[in-house]
This record gives structure tokens, sequence and C-alpha cells, in this order.
């Protein structure tokens, strides 16, 4: 087995690791804040030292983890692999934040792992190369800019989930954040591959509209996802709302690989083993999403 493929899937695995604690002590320091009080929520969180703590293992570590992995193994499993972390979810959020989880969620949590499992199996690994010249060819431009659009519409139809159906605020704040930040997974890449080249003063037009509008997506879905997470916290349970957010996440990957860069599978049963894992996400993101929540009183309409 390939040595970088090898170090990509353990800097993957650690990277889902960070990510899942910094969103565990992130979600503890929100709950002393909103039972508190329940005003100036955003302003007292920002600055409350355990939620920097969890930003800084969760952005900051997981984040660095998240790149070298995308560098080395490509867009197509990183997020799979990072959903390790899930496993540390939801111990944490039993043992840190007293969360609660029937038997159903707990069930879901672990097909969750299992989809995820069967992702990676499937083997779609993407390299910077193959990243290169599909964005050197038209069409697949044209499927990178439908993508984005469609992904940016999902989001927009959640956001108005939030708004109608307040029983669910926080699993719809979740689902419109896994649609971010499946565009942060897939726009990594790209940024990855024209990199060097724009920054070297070699690229051409398209290389250095790519780099701009990939540093421009990043950016945005960062601070959006980082945002709203917080407040979905106010509504629901990290342990809930952060598999539900996995969702799109794992989803997008499939799609990325076979209908934006058009690429074959690379084994007789990789699509088996991916649309094992699509199934198995969705399953279990619907029997995490079906909870009522109870936590917050404003109106999601605040948000």
């Amino acid at each position: 087995m390939n040595s970088i493929y090898v170090i990509g899937v353990i800097v993957g695995l650690f990277g889902g690791i960070l990510t899942q604690a910094g969103q565990l002590v992130q979600k503890k320091a929100a709950n002393d804040i909103f039972r508190a009080s329940h005003e100036k929520y955003l302003r007292r969180l920002i600055r409350h030292p355990l939620w920097l703590a969890g930003l800084i293992f969760g952005i900051g570590g997981g984040g660095i983890a998240y790149v070298i992995a995308q560098s080395l193994i490509g867009p197509a499993l990183v997020p799979g692999l990072m959903a390790i972390g899930l496993i540390v979810l939801a111990i944490g959020s039993v043992k840190m934040n007293q969360e609660q989880l029937n038997p159903s969620e707990i069930t879901a949590i672990f097909i969750m792992i299992i989809g995820i499992f069967f992702i990676g199996l499937s083997g779609l690994a993407i390299s910077s190369a193959q990243v290169r010249a599909a964005l050197a060819d038209s069409s697949t431009l044209i499927r990178i800019a439908s993508f984005t659009g469609a992904y940016f519409v999902l989001f927009l139809f959640a956001r108005l989930l939030v708004l109608s159906i307040k029983a669910y605020s926080g699993v719809f704040i979740a689902l419109g954040n896994g649609f971010l930040f499946a565009q942060s997974d897939f726009w990594v890449n790209p940024l990855i591959a024209v990199i060097l080249i724009v920054l070297g003063g070699k690229g051409t037009t398209t290389q250095v509209i790519i780099f701009v509008a990939a540093s421009i997506i990043l950016s945005t879905c960062g601070a959006v996802v980082t945002w709203q997470n917080q407040m979905a916290f106010r509504y629901s349970q990290a342990s809930n709302i952060i598999p539900v957010m996995h969702v799109p996440i794992q989803i997008s990957p499939i799609i990325v690989y076979f209908l934006v860069f058009g690429l074959p599978a690379p084994t007789r049963v990789s699509m088996f083993y991916a649309l094992m894992g699509v199934a198995l996400t969705i399953t279990a993101g619907f029997l995490l999403g079906r909870r009522k929540e109870v936590l917050a009183e404003e109106n999601p309409s605040e948000i």
C-alpha cells in the first residue's frame, strides 16, 4: 500500500477526532452561556475561554489536518475518514455535556459509522493532478458551477425550513450547514491544485478565477458554518445535529467523483460500496433528526 495514502488516511482520522473534540468543547461553552442567560448569547459566547479553545481544536487543528489529508489523498475519501470523530462525539456528548441518546439515536450513529466505512471502501480517491486536468475542461467547469449553485440553493431551502418548522430548528440549521461544509470540502482541492501556480505568477486566467472563487467560498462558508453551529447548539444536542450535518458532507464526495469530475469507478464493487454508504448515511440522518427540540425559547427568525 502506498505510504502517502496511509499517511493521508491517518491524518484524516486524526483530523476528525480533533474536529469533533472541538465541537464538544464549543457545545459545553454554549450550554454554560445559555443556561446562565439568554441575552447577548453570541457576544458572550465568543469571549468564553472554553469556546475559544474548542475553536482552536476544531477549526485550527482539525482544519489543518483536513487540508493536509486532502492534499495527500483527495476530496473523495477525507470526509468519510474524518467522520471517525462521530464516535468521539457520541461518547463525549454523554460524558461531558450530559446529553441523552435514545436507543434509535445510538443505533443511528453506528449506522452512520458503518455507512462511512462503506464509502471509505469505495476507494474513490482523486489526485491533485486529476483535479488540475479536470479544471482545464470547460464542461467540468460548468458542472462545478452547477454543483456549487445547487448546494447553495439547498442551503437556502434548509434555512426556510428553520423558519417554518420551528420544532426542528436545530436539525435544519445543521442540515443547511452540511451543504455549506460540503462546498468547503469540495473547493479545498481546486485551491490546493492551483495555489502554488497562481502565487508563483504562472497561473492562467481560469486558474486565477478558480483561486479567487475558492478563497471566497472557503472563507465565507467557514465563517457562516461556525456562526450557525453555535446557533444550532441552542436548539438541539450536539450528538443529534452534528451527525445530521454529516449527511450532505458524506454524500457529496460520491456526487463529486462520478457526476462533477466524471471519473470511472476504480473497481467493480466501488459503486456498490458507495451506494450502500449513501443509503446508510441518509437513514442515520433521518433517525437522528426526528427528535423535537426544547432547549430554545427564542424565535428562530432571529438567527
